[in-house]
């Protein structure tokens, strides 16, 4: 595996790693963390039994993103690949500013809002401009899911709200993992269409 392949899996690595570190943290919190009540990143705040775990684990995570987002623009053939990669690496920038503004702190509001709207903007430039390259039809698709993954999640407010922080966030970090799986088997099986190291 060349060093661009080994940066396009972090993306993959970077959810599995997402995953877990909320797991445990809801695991280790299980006594008072509530899914259809709280938001996620309440088990980095003050209640939470050890909110370094949750904080350093979306740090360690933001880190992966960074380079995930590296990884793609150096595969990258077109300006609109070039600036969706860019936005994964401001995206993973957001989310290790999660890390280091925890629930309960000022910026922690529009740090945590700005990484779901930053890696939303990215994957949907990613995928439009990798469909037009490539004619591949899951780009086409991954497109789309971006595309409406935040007028969704507004029409779900205004119809029915949201029950939870936590509800909305597993939707988005849902959207954000598809795509990125998505574009990694993209990657992947078609080796020969991005530039070679």
């Amino acid at each position: 595996m060349d060093l661009k392949m080994f940066l396009i899996s972090l993306g993959v690595v970077a959810v599995v790693v997402a995953w877990f570190v909320i797991g445990l943290s809801w695991y280790l919190n299980r006594g008072w963390f509530v899914f259809m009540e709280d938001a996620y990143s309440d088990l980095g705040g003050y209640r939470s039994c050890c909110p370094w775990l949750f904080n350093y684990g979306l740090i360690c995570v933001g880190i992966l993103i960074i380079l995930y987002g590296v990884g793609v623009v150096l595969v990258s053939a077109n300006k609109l690949e070039v600036v969706g990669g860019s936005y994964l690496s401001l995206a993973g920038v957001f989310l290790v500013l999660i890390g280091l503004f925890p629930a309960g702190t000022r910026p922690h509001t529009f740090v945590s809002a700005w990484f779901f709207i930053q890696s939303d903007i990215a994957l949907t430039i990613l995928t439009y401009g990798l469909w037009r390259r490539t004619n591949d039809r899951s780009m086409l698709y991954g497109f789309i899911i971006s595309l409406i993954a935040i007028p969704v999640a507004i029409l779900v407010e205004i119809v029915i709200g949201w029950p939870s922080a936590a509800v909305i966030e597993t939707y988005g970090i849902l959207i954000i993992d598809l795509i990125v799986i998505m574009l990694y088997l993209e990657y992947r099986a078609k080796p020969f269409i991005y530039p070679s190291a």
